[in-house]
């Protein structure tokens, strides 16, 4: 009976089998030999020996690992064992040497090399638990995953490719890890997991309750093989920075890019603890749980519900798709993101989406009411109410302004806002932002103050840039007098009022740029004697620019709202 399962990975390290059938559990027999099974041949009867009382714990101690993630049961017995143990002389040639079951075959020896100290040390992460691991693979179906032996003979394929035929996929290959160089593995790996369950079936007994994996800067490598329960991967012992990926099959870091934790075929981890160096998080499916240590941390955010508490540092949630395909929701920390499952974030300090990143400090409740204060709300995809209240509000659209529709509705007091996603109603909403720029609705307040001193000061249009910027200066608390002194002192003005002209010539420009005729005789000596006592030209300039003749010709120009490009500053 074939083997073959059609995965490569699996295929490229099943030989046999105790049973010769796949998935089927087994009872395997071993003994440790004190002397030279008959039909030995001279290879190895080379140099023999039993091995020592370290070996065999040691080999117990494989075995366990072995039995851990597969449905194998190891007996000791004293004779006619299906695994026999034993140590020769290999010289330097191998570490050691296994036979591997056939059909027809119930005996099958394993020979450590009794010439190398490697095979006396079994400090985890050194090559003697390595070995052991190894020549028990063998001993229960596992072959090379390349084309090479330690007696130089072909292996028979598929093999594993290049990227994968290492230590950190699996105990059965020669070559060093890719990452972690110099390290040898502490337990079956990703492959060998996937490749002895294939053979026997998985050992669903083991770890079937909530188990927390706790990990340090040094940790071994390994391959993490959990039946069941609730299960966290804690970090927060590791000071520097690493990666967490809770993906089955995928590969997480203690310390800088080593691979060092793998996560088995089939198994959920549903929990994350990071450390203080900051952490790297890629999410499952499942609906996960992140506990944020110190560090800044960016947390990717899977297809389950997932609640992510960021702690400290300064913490990102990545979502895959772009901002206008999900809903959020803020209210004080907490944030929740509906789109990607529903996830709830606290601590989390912005949110990446395919093509922008927002500060969750930006974000503000959808409600009806805002605060009393100057609120910003982020818009959504769908229909939705905002209602500013006191303040200056302003509501927040991300794309640009030519795919929206804003018009007025209820005498200015309402506005609507249409996309192709819904119809917004914004009550008391002063301000309107766009990817590419902004609308004001404030016109008998800052913003039309600062137009119509543009109109007042240059004859001439604000450019989106500039009112921009004297916007921000008096949302700031910059007065409109404060903002026309600047306008006088400016190169422009000067440009269409002379470097120093008279009060009369002064006045007589005031007219002509801003109301368009010339002063009448009584009202041009009324303001020349009211400069001539002392009044400042910028409350002048102000005043006229606040008067009715000013504010009546631009009233059209300003009725569907004020352009401006907001200053970031």
């Amino acid at each position: 009976m074939s083997l073959a399962s059609g995965v490569n990975a699996i295929d490229s390290l099943v030989y046999g089998s105790w049973t010769g059938q796949a998935g089927a559990p087994a009872t395997v027999t071993y003994q440790f030999l004190t002397s030279v099974p008959n039909g030995a041949s001279s290879e190895d009867r080379a140099g023999f020996k039993p091995m020592t009382d370290v070996q065999k714990q040691a080999t117990l101690s494989a075995l366990a690992l072995w039995a851990a993630v597969a449905n194998i049961t190891f007996v000791e017995v004293s004779s006619d064992a299906n695994i026999r143990l034993g140590t020769n002389n290999q010289g330097d040639t191998s570490s050691g040497y296994s036979y591997l079951p056939e059909p027809g075959v119930t005996q099958v020896e394993l020979y450590l090399n009794n010439t190398g100290s490697y095979n006396s040390n079994y400090t985890p992460g050194t090559f003697g638990p390595s070995v052991l691991l190894h020549e028990i693979g063998h001993t229960l179906g596992l072959k090379h995953p390349g084309d090479y032996n330690s007696t130089g003979e072909a292996v028979d394929g598929p093999f594993l490719p290049t990227a994968t035929d290492n230590l950190d996929y699996t105990q059965m290959s020669y070559r060093q890890s890719m990452t972690n160089r110099g390290n040898y593995p502490v337990t079956p790996m990703l492959y060998d997991i996937q490749a002895i369950q294939y053979l026997y079936g998985a050992n669903m007994s083991y770890h079937a309750g909530d188990d927390v994996y706790k990990f340090t800067n040094g940790q071994m490598s390994s391959c993490i093989w959990d039946a069941g329960g609730y299960n966290t991967f804690d970090f927060s012992d590791c000071t520097g920075l690493t990666t967490i990926d809770l993906h089955a099959g995928a590969f997480s870091s203690t310390r800088l890019a080593i691979g060092n934790v793998s996560i088995a075929y089939n198994v959920t981890i549903k929990g994350v603890i990071t450390g203080a160096g900051g952490s790297t998080v890629r999410l499952n499916d499942a609906g996960d749980t992140v506990f944020g240590g110190a560090g800044a941390d960016l947390v990717y955010v899977g297809a389950g519900d997932d609640a992510v508490n960021g702690g400290d540092g300064f913490d990102t949630a990545s979502f895959t798709g772009a901002y206008a395909s999900y809903k959020i929701v803020r209210s004080g920390d907490s944030v929740v993101v509906t789109g990607q499952g529903k996830d709830t974030l606290s601590g989390v300090e912005t949110l990446q989406f395919a093509d922008r990143t927002v500060n969750v400090a930006d974000i503000v409740q959808v409600v009806a009411g805002g605060t009393g204060g100057n609120d910003r709300f982020v818009a959504q995809a769908g229909s939705e109410s905002f209602d500013g209240g006191a303040g200056v509000d302003t509501v927040v659209y991300g794309g640009a302004r030519s795919a929206y529709t804003v018009s007025t509705v209820s005498s200015g007091a309402t506005l609507q806002v249409v996309d192709s996603g819904g119809t917004d109603t914004l009550t008391s909403i002063e301000r309107v932002q766009f990817a590419d720029g902004a609308l004001a609705f404030d016109t008998s307040g800052l913003a039309g103050e600062a137009y119509k001193l543009y109109r007042a000061a240059f004859n001439r249009t604000p450019d989106d840039g500039g009112l921009g910027y004297w916007i921000s200066q008096m949302d700031k608390g910059v007065a409109l007098r404060d903002v026309a002194r600047s306008f006088i002192a400016s190169n422009e003005f000067k440009g269409l009022y002379g470097a120093a002209p008279t009060d009369a010539a002064f006045v007589d420009l005031l007219y002509q740029n801003i109301l368009h005729r010339a002063p009448d005789a009584a009202g041009a000596a009324y303001w020349v004697g009211v400069l001539g006592q002392g009044q400042p030209r910028e409350d002048t300039l102000a005043f006229f620019s606040e008067g009715k003749e000013n504010t009546d010709a631009v009233a059209t120009l300003i009725a569907n709202g004020i352009s401006y490009t907001p200053w970031l500053a």
